[in-house]
């Protein structure tokens, strides 16, 4: 799903090092020696390491989140201003070094009094060095609050649809316990499977499309349970991997829109057609039923269920699927296309 990549965020900031260091070593090669250079190379790393991960990784998020992000920036410039003192000093120690015979003369330090040179030669690199990995940072947060907040909504319309449906359903039951029992015995229990499922796909992003299909089927059934098999129903289901992954209910609306238009008047038999077919990634599903000759104010494309749907394929499949409406005076019929990748 969308944002999983933040899961190897760590991963991608270590690499971030690796070439940090890839680089340093190879500038410093051009002025010692290669084994020189890369020992040089681990010991700038090594001192620079803790204060800038302390500095992005705990400040950062400490300010983020208490607003104080003035208190950062004098934090920000304090741990560079103390980070670049350790520069200096190690090019110290590499050239005791040299002069102790450990490693070949070279021009890493040509001025012994040029501490200051560069130690201000450091701080601007490493000013560049924290501001790089601080945004990287800020971008990771951003990204986890952005998710955060998508689970958020997700999670609210999955709230929105599923008392939508439940509350139809029961209160047909109860409707029917008033005059038969036996029916209302069997719709219940059939109710139970939805509900079960409903109650599991809660808990996951994606579910087979296998499973889908058998929540639509046991759904359709309690339908014309409800409405004693006064209208026609087609079905077609054609997958060619039933294995293949997809948000749970996402399809449930534009049948349920269905069964609310069909007409169930004794002097008027409606008919319901259903086609999904899957075929590599990419899943259509279309719903078509007659319409009253007595003209509904509602229109098939309002209501909460259908507005619920699109959000959240906006956010889970934003520019992967297609979705029409289409209403003539006859019929309603849904036409949905989704990529699921």
């Amino acid at each position: 799903m969308k944002f999983d990549y933040i899961k190897n965020y760590d991963r991608f900031i270590n690499l971030v090092w690796v070439f940090f260091g890839i680089v340093i070593w190879m500038l410093y090669i051009i002025q010692s020696s290669v084994v020189e250079g890369g020992f040089l190379a681990v010991s700038v790393l090594g001192s620079a390491y803790p204060f800038t991960t302390y500095l992005s990784r705990n400040l950062l998020q400490k300010a983020i989140k208490r607003k104080k992000m003035l208190l950062f920036t004098g934090q920000f410039f304090l741990v560079t201003a103390l980070m670049a003192f350790f520069i200096p000093f190690i090019l110290y120690g590499f050239l005791f070094l040299e002069r102790s015979g450990i490693f070949s003369s070279s021009e890493l330090i040509i001025n012994e009094d040029s501490f200051l040179y560069e130690y201000l030669n450091s701080f601007l690199v490493i000013i560049f060095v924290n501001f790089g990995f601080c945004g990287l940072r800020f971008y990771e947060i951003h990204l986890k609050q952005q998710k955060a907040l998508i689970e958020l909504q997700l999670n609210t319309l999955q709230a929105q649809i599923t008392p939508h449906f439940m509350f139809n359903i029961l209160n047909h039951i109860h409707v029917l316990m008033q005059s038969d029992v036996e029916l209302s015995s069997s719709l219940l229990i059939k109710y139970s499977d939805i509900l079960r499922y409903q109650l599991y796909s809660a808990k996951v992003e994606v579910i087979s499309l296998k499973e889908e299909v058998e929540f639509l089927n046991n759904f359709i059934d309690v339908e014309m349970m409800r409405w004693n098999d006064n209208i026609d129903v087609s079905c077609s289901w054609k997958m060619e991997d039933k294995e293949k992954k997809i948000a749970p209910l996402l399809l449930i609306t534009f049948i349920e829109n269905a069964f609310k238009h069909v007409p169930r008047d004794d002097f008027e038999r409606g008919f319901i057609t259903i086609s999904l077919h899957q075929e590599g990634n990419t899943i259509r599903l279309e719903v078509e039923n007659s319409k009253s000759v007595i003209t509904s104010l509602k229109k098939i494309n309002s209501g909460l269920g259908l507005t619920n749907t699109r959000q959240r394929l906006d956010i889970l499949y934003p520019d992967r699927y297609e979705l029409s409406i289409e209403e003539t005076e006859k019929t309603y019929c849904s036409k949905f296309t989704l990529n699921v990748q």
